[in-house]
């Protein structure tokens, strides 16, 4: 470190890990970034040693645009957002409040800017606010909830004196390095690691038992453990007994999931079955890392609860080395209260999304859009979200997108998103303003600040100061009083009890959640119909659905003999961000479907070869790699590239009919070499 050199305490906000960093600053540059010993999760990854290279990448839009006659103009804030102002009262005015979508991306999920938003969504009279948890967390925090408790976070692991992981659908060496590293840890010191994952994953090599899954069939597998578990007596009788409600209905229920069963559809052999039940259930305690992938399937929320069921009744809720569930911080909710009603929303078709959010989700945006059902949808507001990569079936989104009055996309860069707008609008990036932070470590609650680093350019405006400022400019002034970020933090944090000083003096800028007394349920039971674990849920009764976990099996198509995983995680990026930046370009340069060695030769397909993967929806060409680390019988690509977009072979349809989340990992399709 040279003597011009100044340390910012600061967090990476690439992920939701939200490591902890030292920010080097020269001559008001950020020039190096290094992990933060004070933090308790510093394990960094390439992504945050390359946020220099996000701040000044050359691609980096800083200056409000909008679009007139097919060219980009660069316009004040002032004639955005009259433009905006002018096109938001005139939408409500002929087709009413409702005709407003806001989306909002996971850059921005546990800040201050949801809050912001959504109060302006409740002025505005639209119900139709969304997040990131339309396609991420949020499923499983219903499947979970279901069982234990709507008013909770989802459970985590915790490998604080583990015996047992088990890490299923989910490759955290690429996409969470810090729980790697604990997992790592753990099994150095005598745990045994499961993995459940359809690809050889560098954690399933590590693995004393690899269970190579057919993709979507993680709910049969989770009913055939519990299987074994029930039948051969390996469960925790005592938690049974006193704190489980509906035993013998699953017993009878699961009755059916035999090994055998299991294995015809999941390509796991029954004896392997047989022995992961075993394993885990008798290694006290035992931890599951449960991934997003199991969430994008069409039995995403059954698999959840039924994981959730196996947690418990095996006595590994809430214990250290095995699952802990913690209830979210206190929050203030800026919305106005009696303005909207989620159940008004575009997606009331999924009610428990509604209940367990308190919001709706984006995945009937398109339909809407395109067929005015349940009513018209005219207008879009994006915020650090990219959805003509990241959602489903990328031709009818580019198609709707094309229908609407209004879109706006605040972000970074003049994504692929961005270049359908009307407006573009400029955002700051997170090492140039102050945050606060509400996250999970270690499977407790906290509260972190982000210090700001550097200045960010003259033209963009923070995230929670678009909303502010269109809020005034469209007569809702009194609703938006703050006059600076810390004004508006210092309102926000009052519930929690904490105040921005206590962060600054904190180490690492960091406070915890009080941690609540492990098995504190025994006290006061659980936050459900029954006070008691509901393996055969009420609720799920009370709305239509299974109230015991269920299997749908994936949707298959004559003439597509493959399973295409997409969604696979890399670590050089996240979701569809960084690939502006030179140096991780760099390092993963183009876009590649993963193809088993067997499986490539009998299509005389050879590695770094050129393919073309088609699925019911659509075709892309990219190139292959050629592995023996995938099952012969499924295909694996990563999503957020423009160049080869795994989204435009996706279906918007087969959603899970719970959450509405897409079926990312399950969708039929084959594969041809050459120039086909």
């Amino acid at each position: 470190m040279t003597s011009g050199t100044r340390i910012v305490k600061s967090l990476c906000h690439i992920c939701l890990s939200c490591c902890g960093i030292d920010a080097h600053v020269e001559d008001d540059r950020l020039v190096k970034v290094t992990p933060m010993k004070e933090h308790p999760v510093n394990r960094l990854c390439v992504k945050a040693s390359s946020i220099p290279g996000l701040l000044y990448s050359p691609q980096r839009v800083t200056h409000p645009m909008r679009k007139v006659n097919g060219t980009w103009q660069e316009v004040s804030w002032d004639e955005a957002f009259d433009f905006i102002g002018d096109k938001l009262a005139g939408i409500k005015e002929n087709y009413g409040a409702k005709a407003l979508v806001v989306h909002l991306g996971e850059p921005v999920i546990g800040t201050e800017v949801p809050r912001v938003a959504a109060r302006f969504c409740s002025l505005y009279g639209t119900p139709n606010y969304t997040t990131g948890a339309s396609l991420c967390f949020a499923a499983k925090g219903i499947g979970h909830g279901l069982s234990l408790g709507r008013h909770m976070l989802p459970l985590f692991p915790n490998y604080k004196d583990t015996r047992c992981m088990v890490v299923w659908g989910h490759n955290p060496q690429e996409s969470r390095v810090g729980e790697a590293a604990d997992i790592l840890s753990a099994q150095k010191k005598g745990a045994s690691l499961i993995v459940v994952d359809p690809r050889v994953t560098p954690l399933a090599k590590r693995a004393d038992i690899h269970l190579q899954i057919r993709p979507g069939t993680d709910c049969i597998l989770a009913l055939g453990l519990l299987n074994v578990v029930i039948t051969e007596g390996l469960y925790d009788e005592d938690f049974v007994s006193n704190w489980a409600s509906g035993f013998d209905r699953l017993k009878e229920h699961v009755g059916k999931y035999s090994p055998e069963v299991v294995e015809e559809v999941t390509w796991v052999p029954a004896g392997v079955v047989r022995e992961v039940a075993r394993l885990y259930a008798a290694s006290k305690p035992a931890a599951i890392s449960q991934g997003v992938a199991l969430d994008h399937c069409p039995s995403g929320v059954q698999t959840s609860r039924a994981i959730s069921i196996l947690i418990a009744i095996t006595g590994n809720l809430d214990v250290n080395g095995g699952n802990i569930y913690n209830f979210p911080l206190r929050q203030t909710n800026l919305r106005v209260k009696g303005n909207v009603s989620v159940g008004d929303a575009i997606g009331a078709e999924y009610p428990l999304f509604g209940k367990f959010t308190s919001e709706t989700t984006a995945m009937p945006v398109t339909r809407a859009i395109l067929t005015g059902k349940p009513y018209p949808v005219k207008a879009l507001i994006i915020q650090a979200s990219n959805p003509a990569l990241t959602w489903p079936n990328t031709g009818r989104v580019k198609e709707a997108f094309s229908k609407l009055d209004l879109l706006v996309v605040s972000d970074l860069f003049m994504t692929e998103t961005a270049r359908l707008a009307d407006i573009f609008l400029p955002a700051v990036a997170f090492s140039e303003k102050r945050i606060v932070k509400d996250y999970v470590f270690d499977g407790l609650p906290l509260i972190a600040l982000s210090e700001q680093v550097v200045k960010p350019p003259a033209g963009p405006l923070e995230d929670w100061q678009l909303w502010g400022e269109l809020g005034r400019k469209m007569g809702y002034a009194d609703y938006f009083p703050w006059q600076s970020t810390d004004e508006l933090l210092s309102h926000l944090l009052e519930p929690s009890g904490i105040t921005l000083k206590q962060l600054e003096e904190s180490p690492g800028g960091i406070m915890y959640h009080p941690p609540e007394q492990r098995r504190k349920y025994r006290e006061k039971g659980l936050d459900t119909p029954s006070g008691k674990v509901e393996l055969f849920s009420r609720t799920m009764a009370d709305y239509g659905y299974s109230p015991l976990p269920v299997f749908d099996m994936p949707e298959t198509a004559d003439g597509y003999p493959f399973v295409l995983v997409t969604g696979t995680r890399v670590v050089a990026f996240m979701h569809s961000q960084m690939r502006d930046v030179d140096r991780l370009r760099g390092l993963v340069p183009y876009p590649v479907v993963e193809i088993n060695t067997a499986t490539a030769g009998s299509l005389g397909i050879a590695d770094g070869g050129w393919v073309t993967v088609k699925s019911p929806l659509g075709a892309i060409r990219l190139r292959a790699r050629v592995t023996p680390d995938i099952h012969p019988r499924v295909l694996s690509l990563q999503h957020g590239w423009d160049e080869a977009n795994a989204n435009i072979l996706t279906s918007d349809e087969d959603n899970d009919p719970i959450s509405g989340y897409p079926a990312f990992r399950t969708v039929p399709c084959q594969v041809v070499g050459g120039e086909a």
